[in-house]
């Protein structure tokens, strides 16, 4: 079930980082000569052997644990993306919350797993997770001591974006060949974080607040938007506010349409605005008409590929979590309310630009030394 698309995912995110940039890419079992990339031959399924620009081991635990030790922990000043582009699970003990992430031959890597690798870090190295497999929301409890939801809210900078809630799966796995028909999560988030599309062409229309850079908030509305699957992502900040703020639903999308819009940042509201438009919503009393409309007593059954009903649900839980926001601001609890701030503000950094920043400072630093 090693899809080709995978292989194409990571292909176009190395692409997207200079070639000084330090990375590690584990892929199957780690070898160039195993067929282990499935793809559709017209009507027949075949396997080929890797076309990556680089391989350095297997995504197994020894492989994931030996590039922890000798290539992360061995650098803990510098920051850390980590991009996971293969296939999830469900926890096999079925603790949404501890999720897992599939590795090669049957293995494992769960929430806690992660939790406990990332703690041997300095708190001041700052994190940036972007996970594309299915059930892959719940690795946003890295916030959380231990990895548990319930635990005590990390040091660590750490932020996240996530194909797809804890529950539900994740489009991207596919064995089709023709990469201009993928729509995954990441290939829309990196697409508008770097404003070079998997084709190579230019995207325009996500530096939503106009200040000439495009942070990872508006990558993720972006892809909120233009995303037409079943997915539904999950950013670390939802999950902050779903931990500390207590507002029942029915209050939530009780909120007129215009005041959720007044507090939205620039990326929110473009997202809302879209996904408003795109399911014909009107009216002051939207929350609460695409609330009811999915989860009413006429709502029925939902067919988790459905792109209106997650079209829906990313509307609704985006504007759930702007009123959250605003709530948690008014709280006056204001350690919770500065945590939230540098939450968010790490949200909207983009690590790819810092990075081509940094190759650059480096190359001017070679041409004075030459000199």
């Amino acid at each position: 079930m090693n899809q080709v698309a995978i292989e194409g995912h990571i292909r176009y995110f190395q692409s997207l980082l200079p070639a000084w940039a330090e990375r590690r890419v584990l892929f199957a079992d780690g070898r160039r000569g195993t067929r282990s990339v499935q793809f559709l031959d017209g009507d027949r399924t075949r396997y080929r052997a890797p076309r990556l620009p680089r391989i350095d081991g297997a995504t197994t635990r020894p492989g994931f644990d030996a590039i922890w030790r000798r290539f992360v922990h061995a650098r803990p000043a510098d920051p850390l993306l980590l991009y996971f582009a293969g296939h999830g699970s469900p926890d096999p003990g079925h603790d949404l919350d501890n999720n897992v992430f599939d590795l090669w031959g049957g293995g494992a890597l769960s929430v806690r797993d992660l939790a406990a690798r990332m703690k041997e870090l300095p708190a001041s190295t700052p994190v940036v997770l972007v996970m594309a497999q299915c059930y892959s929301g719940s690795f946003a409890n890295l916030l959380f001591e231990g990895g548990r939801p319930d635990g005590e809210l990390v040091e660590r900078d750490i932020v996240g974006f996530f194909a797809a809630t804890r529950d539900r799966p994740a489009s991207g796995c596919t064995p089709e060949i023709d990469e201009a028909d993928y729509t995954d999560f990441s290939s829309f988030f990196f697409a508008a974080l770097s404003g070079v599309d998997r084709l190579g062409k230019r995207v325009d229309g996500a530096d939503y607040d106009r200040n000439q850079l495009v942070g990872m908030n508006e990558a993720f509305a972006y892809a909120l938007l233009h995303q037409e699957t079943g997915d539904v992502p999950v950013a670390t900040s939802d999950v902050f506010l779903r931990r500390f703020v207590n507002k029942p639903d029915h209050e939530t999308m009780a909120t007129p349409y215009s005041r959720v819009l007044s507090w939205s940042t620039p990326a929110e509201r473009a997202a809302l605005e879209g996904l408003s438009d795109a399911l014909g919503l009107h009216g002051e009393h939207r929350l609460r008409a695409a609330y009811e409309r999915e989860f009413g007593p006429r709502a029925g059954r939902r067919d988790v590929e459905d792109v209106d009903s997650a079209h829906r649900l990313r509307f609704i839980r985006l504007a759930k979590s702007v009123v959250l926001a605003r709530t948690l601001r008014q709280s006056g609890h204001r350690a919770r309310i500065e945590r939230f701030e540098r939450l968010r503000a790490a949200e909207a950094r983009n690590p790819l630009v810092e990075v081509r920043a940094a190759s650059q400072a480096r190359q001017d630093g070679r041409r004075r030394a030459a000199r």
